[in-house]
């Protein structure tokens, strides 16, 4: 799963691309923003695969983001200004489409980044790079194992392992075939282990919000609308909140109304 942050101020042309993104089934639209401000504060909590960037965009370009996307995401440029694919091919985007675009010149974007992370995942380590995992510096951890309402995992120092209550886990995010662990009172933890094998062992309070998002629905404690594309969520335990698209955003206001 390639999780994008869709950025421009164009609503009619950032409705497009997510409609277009998220009939992709390797692609997980998590958020969207119409201004450099909006998306580096949805880049302080979140590290997502690719970001698609428009450049024009009122009181900061596009390219003024750049410094803040985390080292190891993609940029894919989307503009309808032809005089800056040299700067953004120097910057290291993936790619640069022009608008308008269409299916066929998306559909060779994504083969593009399906490539590229499926070359990251065949280095023959066995092992992400620290930079595609959004910055998590430590390798992936094994699970060893479920207790009932715990799991074990490897302890990351070595020989032996920890239990870690299911209680203690606040969400669950896709990291292409890893996941990242949000556990109270620790950084974040990737493990080996895809979201349908989390499905397959999480009990009843967590739900799966996104292709690439599982949250435990009775840790939230308040939300925080941001925009009507971006909601901040504040999980008991936790000071830093986890920024959400539109997609989820409506999944979790059904389920907060349900519970």
């Amino acid at each position: 799963m390639i999780t994008a942050l869709l950025v421009d101020d164009e609503p009619k042309a950032i409705d497009r691309l997510s409609e277009m993104l998220e009939a992709v089934e390797s692609i997980d639209v998590i958020g969207r923003a119409s201004s450099v401000d909006e998306a580096e504060r949805f880049l302080r909590g979140r590290a997502p695969d690719v970001v698609f960037l428009d450049i024009t965009m009122p009181g900061r370009l596009g390219v003024d983001l750049l410094g803040s996307i985390p080292q190891g995401t993609a940029v894919v440029f989307v503009t309808a200004r032809e005089g800056y694919a040299v700067e953004a091919f120097r910057s290291g985007a993936v790619d640069y489409v022009l608008k308008p675009f269409d299916h066929d010149r998306l559909a060779i974007t994504v083969e593009r980044l399906e490539k590229r992370f499926a070359a990251n995942e065949g280095r023959g380590t066995g092992e992400p790079a620290a930079a595609d995992l959004g910055g998590d510096r430590t390798k992936a951890r094994e699970i060893s194992g479920d207790e009932g309402q715990a799991v074990r995992l490897a302890s990351g120092r070595g020989a032996g392992f920890v239990v870690v209550p299911y209680a203690t886990i606040a969400w669950i995010e896709a990291v292409q075939n890893y996941t990242r662990v949000q556990i109270i009172g620790e950084q974040l933890t990737v493990v080996r282990r895809t979201m349908q094998e989390w499905e397959a062992i999480l009990p009843p309070a967590f739900a799966r919000i996104s292709r690439s998002l599982i949250v435990q629905v009775p840790m939230i404690r308040s939300t925080q609308w941001q925009s009507r594309d971006q909601m901040l969520v504040f999980f008991a335990g936790l000071d830093e909140p986890l920024p959400i698209g539109r997609t989820p955003m409506a999944r979790l206001k059904d389920l907060l109304r349900l519970s």
